[in-house]
């Protein structure tokens, strides 16, 4: 009788034991460099962005990398990230918050993490060891123009001319 008992009381734990949720493994992620590529027109420009709350600080031509983005070591068809950030309109004295989910495009392997956001209005992410440029054709992201500006220079003093504005917005992090 001892023995059905003990064996009643593990099925009985067993079955609570299935109605509880699963912990799931952590994803095995690796820390990437974060680089923002502005596509916008030359009186447009990405003043901050985010990826997953990481600062990307300024969007420009490619050339500047910040540390860190985290991407899992294996990509899934689900991936995406959440992208935020700051558009300013130099010409207009305009300036508004964006803030997208956006896939991560296929990779094999990770690599820096670029963030692309292309004039119209799209942003694409991809995770690439091989850098963009103009005429790189092994970059598998986007081969749009990649405006060098300096909007500052063409249109002043933003904080000047835009007093109602007060300049650029600047967000703080999340947290």
């Amino acid at each position: 009788m001892n023995r059905i008992r003990r064996l009643a009381i593990t099925l009985l734990a067993l079955l609570g034991l299935a109605g509880c949720d699963v912990v799931q493994p952590k994803e095995d992620m690796v820390p990437t460099s974060l680089t923002g590529i502005d596509h916008l027109a030359d009186h447009v420009s990405v003043q901050n962005f985010w990826v997953n709350g990481s600062s990307g600080h300024q969007a420009g031509t490619g050339g500047s990398i910040v540390c860190c983005a985290n991407l899992p070591r294996k990509w899934r068809p689900d991936l995406k990230v959440l992208v935020s950030w700051n558009v300013t309109n130099w010409r207009d004295c305009g300036g508004e918050r964006r803030e997208r989910w956006v896939p991560v495009e296929r990779y094999e392997q990770v690599g820096s993490l670029f963030i692309h956001f292309l004039s119209d209005g799209s942003v694409r992410a991809i995770s690439s060891n091989i850098s963009p440029g103009y005429g790189n054709d092994e970059y598998l992201g986007p081969q749009d123009p990649i405006p060098r500006k300096n909007p500052w220079h063409a249109y002043g003093d933003y904080g000047e001319r835009c007093p109602s504005r007060g300049g650029p917005v600047v967000l703080e992090e999340a947290n």
